[in-house]
């Protein structure tokens, strides 16, 4: 069984929310790697951050900072998407695979720029979540992330 680690990752202890930010769009993606907790995440979505999912395709043992951490697997991430859609959530949730590094090209065996189009998109339809909130996830909340007002 996983458990919370409150200072699983050097980023997660940084966070401090005060009354003024509470309606900042903050981007925090050390979320699907350490935070399991149900009621955690809906707070943070609620008080306005996006909750980023990213690593897909990547399947690691475990949390390079905390071994005791086993990394989410790319069903586990969906499931993690589904969760906070059903709570509402969908219009805070983003998604990345987070090719960085040389082997995870296609050309050199990895899953590609496409993974996400091909595979999880695919798997996202199948557990149930609908085309227009993908749409929404892919499209229009990273849109609205990166405009500048």
């Amino acid at each position: 069984a996983r458990r919370e680690l409150p200072n699983a990752c050097p980023c997660t202890k940084r966070f401090i929310f005060p009354s003024s930010c509470y309606n900042a769009d903050f981007m925090l993606h050390v979320f699907c790697r350490t935070i399991f907790d149900t009621n955690k995440l809906l707070e943070f979505a609620k008080l306005g951050c996006y909750l980023e999912y990213d690593l897909f395709g990547t399947e690691f043992l475990h949390y390079q900072f905390h071994p005791d951490i086993d990394m989410p697997s790319d069903n586990e991430r969906i499931a993690r998407i589904r969760m906070l859609i059903a709570e509402g959530c969908e219009d805070r949730v983003l998604i990345a695979h987070d090719v960085h590094t040389k082997n995870r090209l296609m050309k050199y065996g990895g899953h590609g720029y496409s993974h996400i189009l091909k595979n999880i998109v695919p798997k996202m339809l199948i557990r149930g979540i609908s085309q227009d909130k993908i749409d929404k996830i892919l499209l229009a909340n990273p849109k609205r992330w990166l405009t500048f007002k």
